[in-house]
């Protein structure tokens, strides 16, 4: 009754420059039931999209995009899909998300509502803009009863998380993921606002409560390349929380400027009781 969850931003463009071969061997080497995608571009083409489930081995849903789209991967045979969500995908968040409704194929009995995976990309343009989006996509993962699972490039500075050396961020991103200084010599100090929602809505970060558990702060470290933080994240709510078994950083080379993250669930571990109470 595991499963295999992964996230990966494959960095735009990664068809055109011959890349997303290669992230797919990495992705293959994981083997997740589940897969949650950012910066898709190329899949919005079906026929690109057919190609990909087959290079994946995989199902896929795609949502729409006013820039980048997102999408979820899924293996058949492991999950069914009961539900698509992409109501917000162009009105409400800068690239938009995509939310399946998923019963596991695997357990003796149904549960008695869903599990909610969402892939998202919050906008990086701003942590309080992002905070916003992050309160959309906390309803959205509720709206189907609480087990609810939000996974992506979050794109922000986590709760807990060591400041990085912001000397050696972009200035761009400083000025996107920082909170503002009255004056220049101040230390630059991460705005936290997007962690701060998405606990506030009950969700817990995936690596941090691991790292805390194995008392590892490796687990921690960026996932972004350029930017410098562990921007890639996964955040499940108190229903799914049971259920997180382990959780790890890949390593994608130069196939995309992320490195991807995967997790284990064991559904079985899955707090129904608790979940129905959200129904």
């Amino acid at each position: 009754m595991d499963l295999t969850v992964m996230s990966q931003n494959v960095q735009y463009g990664a068809a055109d420059t011959g890349r997303w071969e290669g992230l797919v061997d990495c992705i293959r080497t994981v083997k997740p039931q589940l897969l949650l995608l950012q910066e898709v571009d190329f899949l919005a083409d079906p026929e690109q999209a057919a190609n990909a489930e087959k290079a994946l081995g995989l199902r896929l849903a795609v949502a729409p995009s006013r820039h980048l789209p997102t999408a979820i991967a899924w293996d058949p045979e492991y999950l069914e899909v009961i539900g698509t969500e992409t109501k917000y995908s162009t009105t409400g968040l800068h690239h938009g998300y995509c939310a399946l409704q998923l019963q596991p194929l695997s357990l003796p009995a149904a549960w008695p509502v869903p599990l909610v995976a969402i892939s998202a990309h919050l906008t990086p343009y701003s942590a309080e803009a992002a905070g916003q989006e992050a309160q959309l996509l906390c309803a959205r993962a509720y709206r189907h009863g609480g087990i609810g699972l939000i996974g992506g490039d979050i794109n922000h500075l986590p709760l807990g998380d060591p400041e990085p050396d912001w000397d050696r961020v972009p200035p761009y991103n400083r000025a996107s993921r920082c909170l503002r200084r009255q004056h220049h010599d101040e230390p630059w100090r991460g705005n936290r606002i997007v962690g701060q929602v998405l606990r506030d809505a009950g969700f817990t970060d995936a690596a941090a409560i691991q790292a805390v558990l194995h008392r590892d702060p490796s687990l921690l470290e960026p996932t972004g390349k350029a930017g410098r933080v562990r921007v890639d994240q996964a955040h499940l709510t108190p229903a799914l929380l049971p259920a997180l078994d382990s959780y790890r950083r890949i390593d994608t080379g130069e196939h995309s400027d992320h490195y991807g993250i995967a997790l284990t669930l064991q559904l079985s571990r899955v707090d129904t009781a608790l979940a129905s109470a959200y129904a």
